[in-house]
């Protein structure tokens, strides 16, 4: 063994992100998104009612091992002032499965929410992130998301 091949057998074994692709959710893929999310034994009722309302879209992210992800997108039309409307897309949730974190993921998912929105005309794609959830802001700015303040929010 020459020591070229020697220096290269201690580095550690980086495996190529396993390949992806993006597509809607349908009411089969219940059962793989409730495993998603923190409470799986709950999910269902939230998760049918993600697909059944009209408004909300699921795209989730799949490889060979499954479901990988998912981002719930719900579509609003706003008034502008000049009296015309434009379309909204907030990102109302995005999970990346817990083993599957860090191989960049959740960014080829919110890739293509922003190509579905754009597909749709939307004029701004939004997500609303507390301030406790620093994480969550850094992976969003990083991605070219910037911090706007236009809505007032009030208990019900």
């Amino acid at each position: 063994m020459s020591i070229s091949e020697a220096e290269i057998a201690n580095q550690p074994v980086v495996l190529p992100p396993p390949a992806i692709r993006v597509r809607l959710a349908g009411p089969r893929d219940c059962e793989a998104l409730c495993e998603l999310l923190d409470r799986p034994e709950y999910a269902h009722e939230q998760v049918m009612t993600w697909l059944q309302t009209p408004g909300t879209t699921l795209l989730v992210a799949q490889s060979e091992i499954g479901i990988l992800g998912v981002a719930v997108l719900l579509t609003r039309i706003i008034p502008r002032p000049d009296a015309g409307m434009h379309k909204v897309v907030e990102v109302d949730n995005l999970v990346v499965r817990a083993d599957q974190r860090g191989k960049r993921i959740g960014r080829r998912l919110l890739a293509a929410v922003v190509e579905w929105s754009r597909q749709r005309r939307a004029a701004q794609v939004e997500v609303c992130v507390g301030d406790v959830n620093r994480d969550a802001r850094r992976f969003y700015e990083s991605f070219g998301f910037a911090h706007a303040v236009d809505r007032l929010v009030l208990a019900a």
